[in-house]
């Protein structure tokens, strides 16, 4: 039996060493499992969950609000989406740095788009920003092996950078009165809060994160108690 375990460790290891030499992408699927764990298939799902609603909110942003994308020279929204989210399938997913957000990333990228003066596509710069954060709490990755470990501290900030993320976006406005950026709508014949919806699955997929990476580390959280309304962004390392 220990021989076959030990088998089994030299094989899984010779298995990582290979991808990490050739790359991911290369190895087939069913091989690259054997690389597993049962919390790296967990991980998996979360990671791949929180692109579908990254996805999801985007399409939305840009249905209520036409205005952004009209700043973005012709650009369809399925162009901005691959410009932030790339191809299908990819396994490795590169940082967020774009030339029109003047190289601002993650949660300076965030904090373009709720500028009053700023006179870009904002959804562009507040998904690009986020999405950007929610990568780096991920460590670029979108598939997870034995080897690979997270911080479960990242994981917990930024489901509070949502949140704050969230309430900028529900609050700020411009000196006219008018939201920033348009979400639920309230009309006299009914309201559509889906966005709400979507803000808490997101939330959510980085609390199990960070609960089930804290219990493999067996490391504890730094909570935050402070309101959200009145914080600043967290970092996320």
């Amino acid at each position: 039996m220990k021989g076959m375990k030990s088998l089994h460790r030299w094989l899984v290891l010779s298995l990582l060493t290979i991808m990490t030499l050739t790359g991911c992408e290369s190895v087939p699927k069913p091989v690259r499992n054997l690389g597993k764990s049962d919390i790296d298939f967990v991980t998996d799902i979360h990671a791949r969950q929180q692109k579908a609603l990254l996805e999801k909110l985007t399409r939305k942003l840009y249905v209520r609000n036409p205005r952004e994308l009209a700043k973005a020279n012709g650009k369809t929204v399925e162009a901005r989406m691959l410009e932030i989210f790339g191809e299908p399938g990819k396994l490795e997913l590169p940082p967020l740095i774009f030339d029109e957000l003047d190289g601002k990333s993650g949660v300076d990228a965030i904090l373009l788009s709720f500028e009053e003066e700023y006179q870009g596509d904002r959804v562009f710069a507040a998904i690009a920003g986020l999405t950007e954060m929610l990568r780096r709490s991920y460590n670029y990755q979108q598939e997870f092996f034995m080897l690979d470990s997270l911080d479960e501290q990242a994981l917990y900030n930024s489901a509070r950078n949502i949140e704050i993320f969230v309430w900028r976006l529900y609050h700020r406005r411009n000196e006219q009165g008018e939201l920033l950026i348009l979400t639920n709508e309230f009309r006299e014949d009914g309201y559509d809060i889906s966005f709400d919806r979507i803000f808490a699955k997101m939330t959510q997929v980085q609390d199990n994160m960070a609960l089930i990476v804290s219990d493999k580390t067996d490391r504890g959280i730094t909570k935050v108690v402070q309101g959200v309304a009145q914080m600043a962004f967290l970092p996320v390392p």
